[in-house]
């Protein structure tokens, strides 16, 4: 079996990107691997620190307080690369994993491992659209993108999150490819039933570049303007972010409850005792090329998804069976999609539930993609010739 080092802007499994990476790491262990994770450019923490999690050491590296350093990192990735060959040299590892990385960063890692044996892959969840980027982060995002297209071809092995990344790496004859979307820890085993109440809808996540929220939010006030009808629980967003968002002093008469960003844990806890959670996003390639946690994360906890065909959830949403599906997230479709909803007896939504569950059991469980990540990470290089 094989040491592998997994490098990326991640730290431990509280974000999107944390809790797939470590995800990822726990299949490989059990596959009898060792995994060691290099977090670079850490904005939580002062100086660099080595910390243990769920036995996997985590080798954390502090942002640069020189902003011209930091910028020049960002753009080019000068800064990491030489902190990656020292603790290369430290870990000593036969597979290097990338997560999302930069161009120039990832062709010097590429040729710098090669020359020592060492195979190379990436564990690519996004592409986003250049138009969609502003000032600095169309710089980084123009640096992956051209990634994605020239340089993704030499690595050794991909790791895909969706369908349509899979498809695209395939197309320009990457070596090999496997699609794993996001794997989940927390599938349940049983469903809770479905109460007798309001119903409660609830969005955990952080909008920002991807998901749209205020259609669903416009929705939900149109729908109790008379009487509060449904719950809106919003994870991640405070209060006064709503209210600015909607244009709006008191957004909590209006049925939108504002939990804030909250613990892991407690957010699996808010999301559990939901009847529906809803998810919407643009039909561009950024939402094409993901694949959303907060859609795996509901399936595994047995709640039905409200959403658009977009993202993961073209292919896996069955409309009526696992959620609802609309084909767009204009507010007078969501309005229609709610009322659906709001037509459903308790024993419906059970059912809906029960299918959310069986997806998750087929589709995020990370035991059966053991066999598929020891294949990629245990490959030897061909043509390297050891200098010893």
């Amino acid at each position: 079996m094989s040491k592998v080092l997994y490098i990326g802007w991640f730290d431990l499994p509280e974000s999107a990107a944390g809790i797939r990476v470590y995800q990822i790491a726990k299949v490989l262990r059990e596959g009898g691997n060792e995994v060691v994770f290099l977090c670079l450019s850490q904005s939580t923490i002062k100086k660099d620190d080595n910390i243990e999690y769920d036995g996997f050491s985590y080798i954390r590296k502090a942002q640069s307080s020189m902003k011209i350093k930091s910028v020049a990192n960002i753009i080019f990735g000068y800064v990491d690369f030489d902190v990656i060959k020292e603790t290369i040299n430290s870990v000593k590892p036969d597979s290097v994993i990338i997560y999302n990385e930069k161009e120039r960063l990832t062709r010097k890692l590429v040729h710098y491992c090669h020359q020592q044996g060492i195979t190379v892959g990436a564990d690519v969840t996004e592409w986003y659209e250049l138009s969609r980027s502003k000032k600095w982060n169309y710089i980084v995002s123009k640096n992956v993108d051209f990634r994605i297209r020239k340089m993704d071809v030499e690595l050794d092995y991909i790791i895909s999150i969706s369908p349509y990344l899979t498809a695209y790496y395939k197309s320009i004859g990457c070596k090999q490819v496997v699609e794993i979307p996001p794997i989940m820890d927390c599938i349940k085993s049983t469903i809770i039933p479905t109460e007798a109440r309001v119903r409660h809808f609830v969005y955990a996540g952080s909008p920002a570049q991807k998901d749209l929220l205020l259609p669903f939010l416009k929705a939900v006030e149109a729908i109790n303007k008379e009487q509060i009808r449904i719950f809106a629980d919003v994870v991640g967003v405070s209060e006064e972010q709503i209210n600015g968002l909607m244009q709006t002093n008191d957004s909590k008469k209006n049925g939108i409850i504002a939990f804030g960003r909250v613990p892991h844990q407690k957010c699996i806890r808010i999301v559990e005792m939901a009847d529906f959670s809803i998810l919407f996003r643009e039909n561009l390639r950024y939402a094409k090329a993901g694949f959303s946690t907060k859609l795996s994360e509901s399936l595994s906890l047995g709640i039905p998804v409200l959403c658009n065909a977009v993202g993961g959830a073209d292919v896996i949403i069955q409309d009526g069976i696992n959620g609802i599906k609309i084909n767009s997230y204009e507010v007078e479709e969501i309005i229609k999609a709610i009322e659906r909803i709001l037509d459903m007896d308790q024993q419906t939504i059970d059912k809906m539930k029960k299918n959310a569950l069986n997806a998750a059991q087929r589709l995020f469980l990370g035991s059966q993609y053991i066999d598929t990540l020891n294949n990629i990470v245990n490959q030897k290089l061909k043509n390297y010739k050891s200098n010893i």
